[in-house]
């Protein structure tokens, strides 16, 4: 209730200021967030969802593209500023490359990566769980809380390298009163907004694993692919 009662204030407040880009700051006009320039070139960023091979999960990783400006730009204020809005003013061009995904590759359930409560509450929301829902309704797919945060880790951008690969190892586990024969034998993925080393997708994919599925997949909005050499 808290947590609703204040982003209702704070767009309250928004609506008597004036309007700017939330992603370059240009003017603009009232009621827009986001400028014609920035969502065309956001849109053009975004592809659809491809399998990436440099990240250390033990299941198929895709991505909607690389977390490079202008894209890295619009998850950063997604995140930090942080901003539902704007993520609902890209939900349409999300969902228009989702539906690019052949049908027969569809997952059935998507499960979000869950943030620890405490951080959940300091956010006032979780992004992995509203990508789901722009996913879920581009894709016909249901979206399920399967998994909780039992530990609040550091956030995995203020971890070194080293830090990342066992941070998030064993803060996951089932959600209660989760019923597992609702989920085997069915095409699963875990839906987060980006993707660098893996960690976080991987100790969540080995709790979903628990659940039998007919096969599983991790979903990201951006992914940081690594340099070689």
């Amino acid at each position: 209730m808290l947590q609703r009662l204040s982003l209702w204030l704070k767009a309250a407040v928004e609506a008597f200021l004036p309007f700017s880009c939330h992603v370059c700051r240009v003017r603009t006009p009232p009621g827009t967030i986001l400028c014609a320039d920035c969502r065309r070139r956001i849109a053009a960023s975004m592809h659809e969802p491809a399998i990436v091979e440099d990240v250390a999960c033990r299941c198929p990783v895709m991505t909607f593209g690389a977390y490079v400006p202008p894209l890295s730009e619009a998850v950063k204020v997604v995140k930090y500023k942080p901003s539902t809005r704007l993520l609902t003013a890209l939900s349409g061009e999300i969902a228009r490359v989702a539906a690019r995904m052949p049908a027969a590759d569809r997952p059935d359930i998507l499960i979000p990566v869950p943030l620890h409560p405490s951080r959940e509450a300091k956010r006032g929301f979780n992004q992995a769980r509203l990508l789901a829902e722009i996913l879920a309704e581009s894709w016909k797919a249901a979206v399920s809380p399967a998994i909780v945060r039992t530990r609040n880790t550091k956030p995995q951008a203020e971890c070194d390298e080293t830090l990342r690969a066992t941070n998030p190892a064993g803060a996951f586990t089932l959600a209660k009163g989760l019923i597992p024969s609702a989920f085997t034998g069915k095409r699963l993925a875990v839906i987060d907004d980006v993707a660098t080393t893996g960690a976080t997708l991987d100790a969540c994919v080995a709790t979903v694993e628990r659940l039998r599925p007919a096969s599983l997949r991790a979903v990201v909005w951006a992914h940081s692919y690594r340099q070689s050499g």
